[in-house]
């Protein structure tokens, strides 16, 4: 499993378990990962700017890779789990808005919640309920991955052209041997054929 689908369940997880006190949160972010700080004096000012981009990346990495892949699982998730991680997680981050609707950067993140939000609902319905749509978009997935399998055989086969390349060299090898006279290949073996008869 990638990378960064281990970060992004890691960010969700920890996010759907912070508790009501914001003050507590302690949350260290570091580019698209979020770590709660080990050390018991560390302040950390609590700043939804910062929140933005760990929560864009995160929400949209398990999105893709649930809709882009055929797994069951992912680092461990069943599909369903990890649409009820989700569902955990944006409920806290909304929480989360409520409690700061001071804060300069609110109706920013609440853009990109509602965007998010507008997308897993469509994911929650598409992943548990039986469809033609589900059933074609997997179909389509297998399709796709079969495909790119017969693309990358054909690196290792002989196709026509490396097939007429290989055989121009036993040509130009044969041309070698031809009498510049008669014309014949490979005169001599003609020659001792002929004095063998006679």
């Amino acid at each position: 499993m990638s990378t960064m689908d281990k970060i992004a369940i890691q960010n969700l997880e920890l996010i759907s378990k912070l508790g009501e006190n914001i003050d507590e949160y302690q949350l260290v972010i570091d580019n698209h990962l979020i770590k709660k700080s080990e050390d018991k004096n560390y302040e950390g000012i609590f700043n939804l700017k910062e929140l933005e981009y760990p929560i864009f990346f995160s929400f949209h990495q398990i999105l893709n890779t649930i809709r882009y892949s055929n797994l069951y699982k992912i680092e461990g998730y069943r599909t369903k789990e990890l649409i009820d991680l989700m569902d955990e997680s944006i409920e806290r981050i909304v929480s989360i808005l409520e409690k700061t609707e001071n804060d300069p950067y609110n109706s920013s993140l609440c853009s990109i919640i509602d965007d998010i939000d507008d997308k897993f609902i469509v994911l929650r319905e598409r992943a548990l309920t039986c469809s033609f749509w589900k059933t074609f978009e997997t179909l389509n997935d297998y399709l796709d991955t079969f495909s790119e399998a017969l693309i990358e055989g054909g690196k290792y086969l002989y196709t026509t052209k490396r097939f007429e390349e290989f055989f121009e060299d036993d040509e130009d090898t044969d041309n070698e041997d031809e009498d510049n006279e008669t014309g014949e290949l490979n005169p001599n073996l003609v020659y001792d054929i002929y004095k063998k008869d006679n």
